[in-house]
């Protein structure tokens, strides 16, 4: 039996033999003499295939060199520098990989880095006859600080000529039609340490027809689409149009939207003009337009949630202050009707507000406040043919005072026109101690505090009231003033007198009014710096007396007008 299998075990093994070298070129040489023009075709793609293989490898280090020249060669301002350069011949592209740029005159950091930027053929466009280019920009990162941004606005070299679109040109002459972006990030570097980052990260875009040269004047040919994480946690998204190839700059219009970005991160630039924010939440959907012909924002909505703002004042922001408000009224003016700008909010609204005013200019330095914040405001614009703009707010002053609040406003009129409604009910007075003791010297230990206010103003006059009420008024209390002096302990006595003769014999309250009617003095007043004297004239006539000395209280309310106040 062994020698009947042995022959048939030794046919199965030469037939699963492997083919030797001999007997596979014999197959290839077979397979070329019955199909000679497809092997001859099928060797010359071969042979291409590995021509451009090495093509692309011998090439790199030459086009490294040579994009760097080009590219330099048309910035204005900035340098290139390019890690490697893959070519791809055979399908018409290049990548650029870890391309860096630098501003010249502030090198470090670097204004921006690509991980790349992939040209190659647009193949959908040969289907319309067109040659055209793709442009992909993979983790294009943005580095910006105050340096590089001062330098730019100093900078006598318009953008146009800064030498940005030749410097693309140079490198993939065929005009591009489709430009993309992924992962993209902008990074503002405040220079404060410890500052959380301003940035706008995940950013995606996507333009198409971005060569577009028979656009209409006036029109919008390239579709854009772009969205992004604002400070990480809020999201921003555009969707529109632009026109690329507009003179002197490009132009855009499209949907806005911003939702729930966190204003916490704006507190770097915010404490430069004296405001301090700790938290709030920003949130906004409009349209907008930007063109070297005309600017416009219309915005549907905006929603502020949770916001906590205070303006901070002291002695040693005098003159900053001064000149910001100088600023501010300078550009409100340029704004004011403004032909080719145009602004406006349909409808604003602010949700568990605080917003509250920190003078650290006195002694003791105070702070007050209005928090709860629920606030609604219609119609804002800086046209006037857009017509009156009209606010509700409620709010809690100091935080245990209810506060009711409505009127409306012209922010184009000059003089200014507007018109306010205010009752607040039932503040702790002892809330107030520290700005008692600023502009009184006079602490107190209960009472509660409430102020009713009817104002209008309009053709440059004044008419109105502002009528404080005072309750349960007790200035001297044994255990709060035992450190204070014999004297101080004296005057409290005196003016608790004084509190008491004040007092309406009917509801045992402390009340005084002040009217206001006459002029409001510079016809050319912004409405803010109306607002402020009459505050400061209503404080002084109305709200101090109370808890100044005794010849000043003894004067009583003073001025006359036509406004009668409510009966309380």
């Amino acid at each position: 039996m062994a020698n009947q299998d042995g022959p048939v075990d030794r046919g199965l093994d030469r037939s699963r033999a492997p083919i030797g070298p001999a007997r596979g070129w014999r197959r290839i040489q077979g397979a070329v003499r019955a199909h000679p023009a497809r092997s001859v075709g099928a060797a010359l793609v071969l042979l291409a295939g590995l021509a451009l293989v090495f093509a692309d490898a011998l090439l790199a280090g030459p086009m490294r060199t040579r994009a760097e020249q080009l590219m330099n060669s048309k910035l204005n301002g900035y340098t290139v520098r390019i890690t490697r350069v893959h070519p791809h011949i055979w399908r018409l592209g290049v990548d650029l990989d870890e391309l860096v740029l630098v501003q010249n005159r502030h090198r470090d950091p670097p204004v921006a880095d690509f991980g790349a930027l992939q040209f190659g053929l647009a193949w959908s466009e040969l289907l319309h006859f067109r040659v055209a280019g793709d442009l992909t920009l993979v983790r294009p990162a943005l580095h910006i600080n105050l340096a590089q941004i001062e330098q730019e606005a100093r900078s006598q070299v318009s953008m146009k000529d800064q030498g940005w679109q030749g410097a693309v040109e140079s490198i993939y002459p065929i005009k591009l039609d489709q430009v993309r972006i992924r992962d993209g990030s902008l990074l503002y570097l405040s220079g404060r340490g410890g500052d959380k980052p301003l940035q706008l990260t995940k950013v995606t875009m996507l333009a198409r027809n971005v060569r577009n040269a028979a656009a209409a004047g006036g029109t919008f040919p390239s579709p854009v689409t772009l969205e992004g994480a604002l400070f990480d946690t809020g999201r921003i998204r555009f969707k529109g149009a632009a026109d690329f190839l507009r003179e002197p700059y490009a132009a855009a219009q499209g949907q806005l939207s911003l939702v729930r970005v966190p204003l916490d991160r704006l507190a770097p630039l915010a404490q430069d003009y004296q405001l301090k924010t700790t938290s709030g939440l920003l949130s906004l959907d409009g349209t907008v337009e930007y063109t070297p012909e005309l600017q416009v924002a219309r915005l549907r909505q905006v929603l502020f949630e949770n916001l906590r703002l205070d303006y901070v004042t002291s002695k040693a922001t005098a003159g900053v202050e001064a000149e910001h408000a100088r600023q501010a009224e300078q550009v409100a003016r340029q704004l004011r009707n403004a032909p080719r700008v145009i602004l406006q909010v349909d409808s604003l609204r602010m949700t568990h507000g605080q917003i509250g005013f920190v003078n650290q200019a006195t002694r003791p330095p105070y702070r007050v406040f209005i928090s709860e914040v629920d606030l609604k405001l219609d119609n804002l614009s800086n046209q006037a043919t857009q017509g009156r703009s009209a606010f509700t707010a409620r709010g809690a002053f100091m935080g245990s005072g209810a506060t009711v609040a409505s009127g409306g406003f012209r922010s184009t009129a000059r003089p200014v026109d507007f018109d306010v409604q205010l009752r607040l009910d039932d503040a702790r007075l002892t809330d107030l101690n520290p700005l008692l003791l600023a502009y009184s010297g006079v602490d107190v230990a209960d009472g509660r505090f409430s102020l009713y206010t009817e104002i209008t103003v309009k053709n440059g006059q004044v008419e109105g009231y502002l009528k404080p009420l005072i309750k349960d008024l007790k200035i001297y209390d044994p255990r709060k003033d035992q450190g204070k002096t014999f004297g101080k302990r004296v005057e409290m006595h005196l003016l608790q007198w004084v509190a008491a003769a004040f007092k309406n014999r009917r509801t045992q309250d402390v009340a005084t009014v002040a009217r206001l009617s006459g002029p409001t003095g510079d016809p050319k007043a912004s409405e803010w710096e109306v607002i402020r004297r009459l505050i400061g004239n209503g404080f002084a006539k109305a709200i101090l007396p109370g808890f100044m000395a005794k010849a000043e209280a003894a004067k009583g309310p003073g001025a006359t007008g036509k406004t009668a106040p409510p009966s309380h």
